[in-house]
């Protein structure tokens, strides 16, 4: 059978599902420079950001000090934010990938409709029964109590980084949403790719049907489950000595199942192609049209549900968190290659003072930490 696959077929259709990677590389190449800025300027104001990383504060407490600094350095606002993001929320060459659906975003649009239709009542649906039925925070408290972790709270530096005014629109906002969409993408292609290899459906509308059933069920549960854990919840493993973010958690579980079932499934699914005399390079279009067509979708899941109502979903999932785990909350600092973790409150103490704002903060006070902010934030007494 092998001598007849036609392998100049089967390297056009690689190559056809190589552009997306082509035109990735210069995209990422041009945000780095031409966007962000690599010059003396950028980088003097990056190292000002990162001394508030290090001191495990959140950037917003010194938005005053950092709109000085780039006015200092002649920066402008929406540059100077956008390196913040940049830092806080780093756009991958994965994320480049999917930028080519820019260029067909109407077709894209009127083929994703129906999905993201059908998507609204699951997403809902899901709401009721991980958070409003308290499912999710169940789960967590079963993986405490029986796994041998432990679950603590520590803010994140990007804290009200995403502004939730008129500016959402903002390059930095976007950007910052624009970071959890490759996540659910690739679960959408992993769907697709699950029907198109199990049923080997001779209509490709009820393939694609089949396949948005699955990856909206798929969407809903994922979906639900990394919104609400954007509380900053953290897993602390003793025994392994590791101390992850229960989101980034759920991340490394995911990945290496979608990660390396697309490449097994793009593999096998292109040989069966060559194989059974079909079209390997109208598969490997396909594949391009649902990758963005589960962009669209994803990216309507970000700027809709998760931007509309995903506050509402993690102050709930916060409150739950608090009634049944009662975590401490830490500060997680960096002082010269020294990593420090340090209890402050209770989660629930943190959460009422969490909007407040640092005052009076000097740059010789930024230069100074994290042992700055020992004595300008009043710290609570240590509840051990």
């Amino acid at each position: 059978m092998a001598s007849e696959i036609d392998w100049g077929e089967i390297l056009i259709a690689i190559g056809i599902l190589a552009l997306p990677l082509v035109l990735a590389l210069p995209a990422k190449l041009l945000y780095t420079t031409a966007i962000l800025g690599v010059g003396p300027a950028e980088r003097a104001y990056r190292a000002t950001v990162q001394k508030i990383l290090d001191a495990g504060m959140q950037v917003e407490q010194f938005r005053e000090l950092l709109d000085d600094e780039a006015r200092r350095l002649g920066i402008r606002p929406g540059r100077a934010k956008l390196n913040e993001t940049d830092m806080l929320y780093p756009l991958s060459l994965t994320h480049f990938l999917l930028v080519p659906m820019i260029f067909i975003l109407p077709f894209i649009a009127i083929v994703s409709l129906p999905i993201v239709i059908l998507g609204i009542p699951v997403l809902f649906l899901m709401e009721i029964i991980l958070i409003r039925k308290r499912l999710l925070i169940k789960g967590i408290s079963l993986l405490e109590s029986l796994g041998g972790k432990q679950i603590i709270h520590i803010p994140d530096a990007g804290y009200n980084h995403c502004s939730g005014d008129s500016k959402v629109l903002d390059a930095s906002n976007l950007a910052v949403h624009f970071h959890n969409v490759p996540r659910v993408v690739f679960i959408g292609l992993f769907s697709w790719l699950i029907i198109h290899w199990m049923l080997r459906l001779d209509s490709i509308v009820y393939e694609f049907l089949i396949s948005g059933l699955f990856y909206i069920t798929l969407l809903g549960i994922v979906g639900i489950i990394t919104t609400a854990l954007e509380s900053n919840l953290i897993i602390v493993d003793p025994a392994r000595g590791r101390i992850i973010p229960i989101s980034d958690w759920i991340d490394s579980l995911l990945t290496p199942v979608i990660g390396v079932g697309l490449l097994f499934l793009l593999g096998r699914d292109l040989m069966t192609e060559a194989r059974d005399g079909g079209n390997t390079q109208l598969f490997a279009l396909t594949v391009l049209l649902v990758l963005y067509c589960a962009t669209a979708v994803g990216i309507t899941f970000q700027w809709g549900y998760n931007w509309w109502h995903g506050k509402n979903v993690r102050k709930e999932f916060e409150q739950q968190a608090i009634e049944v785990l009662n975590p401490y909350s830490y500060d997680l600092t960096r002082n010269r290659g020294r990593i420090q973790l340090n209890v402050r409150s209770t989660m629930a103490e943190r959460s009422v003072t969490s909007e407040e704002v640092v005052a009076n903060l000097t740059f010789s006070d930024l230069d100074n930490l994290p042992s700055a902010h020992e004595k300008i934030i009043r710290k609570p007494e240590n509840p051990l």
